[in-house]
Order: C-alpha cells, then structure tokens, then sequence
C-alpha cells in the first residue's frame, strides 16, 4: 500500500514542482504563510522545502557526508492562487582532506535567475503567452 501512495504523491507533486525534481531532491515539508501585502494579488504563499537525495555513485562512496548547504530559495509558478517558493538544500560532503565537495551540479533554476527553468521561459516569453500580459506577469512575481 504504500508504494501506491508514494506513486499518488509523486504523480501529484509533478503538477507542481518543476520537471523531474524529485529524481534528484526529498520532499522534506510544505507549508502556507499569508501574504501580508493588501495590493497582492495572492493571499498566501506556499513553501516547499526539498533536500537534496544521496545519489552518490560507487567512485564517491569514500565521501563522508557532512549536512546540507543553506537552501536555495526558488521563485515558481504560482499554484491555486498562491505564489509557490521552493527551499532547495544540496547534500555537502568531507573528502579524504576535510574539504566540503557538493556533488551532482543539478539544473534546478535557469541561469541568471533564481527562477525555475519553466517559469523563467515563462516569463521570457517562449511560452507563447501574448506580449502585452507580459509587463503585468511580471509585476506580479517582482520583488
């Protein structure tokens, strides 16, 4: 039974979380906090926090884990009328030295950005959206 509940949950979470996340990345918690802004259009915001998974491979195993890095915080698409923030923490590891080595560098915002790679096409327009909404998406979702 509960591998058909981790499949329900996965087929859920890939409607909301940016495109093979969770190959790489836990989902750890969620929760809603209010926007306090009275101009916003959305009233909450969602946080979703996500650790990275040990993916180490055999020619890394001599790599002594060591915590995770500070999350890095990621701007998505808004979900149900809630801005949606993903709190990413990648896996740090000791070598043989002491020295901290992050592993598998994944693609988890566009480049530039701190936006996930959809949204950032998104809002660079190659998504086909008309032109003239642009200005007002991205009023929306600027800091």
């Amino acid at each position: 039974m509960e591998d058909n509940t981790s499949a329900k949950f996965e087929f859920l979470a890939s409607f909301i979380l940016p495109n093979g996340i969770l190959d790489w990345f836990d989902f750890v918690k969620a929760n809603e906090e209010p926007v306090e802004k009275k101009d916003c259009i959305y009233k909450s915001t969602l946080h979703i926090y996500l650790d990275e998974k040990d993916n180490r491979t055999n020619e890394h195993l001599l790599l002594k884990p060591n915590g995770f890095t500070e999350p890095t915080v990621i701007k998505d698409f808004p979900v149900r009328n809630k801005n949606l923030i993903l709190h990413v923490r990648r896996r740090r590891y000791l070598d043989e030295n002491g020295k901290n080595v992050i592993l598998n560098l994944y693609p988890t915002t566009a480049e530039g950005t701190r936006y996930s790679e959809e949204f950032a096409v998104f809002l660079k327009g190659a998504d086909g959206l008309d032109a003239s909404y642009r200005p007002i998406v991205r009023a929306l979702f600027h800091d």
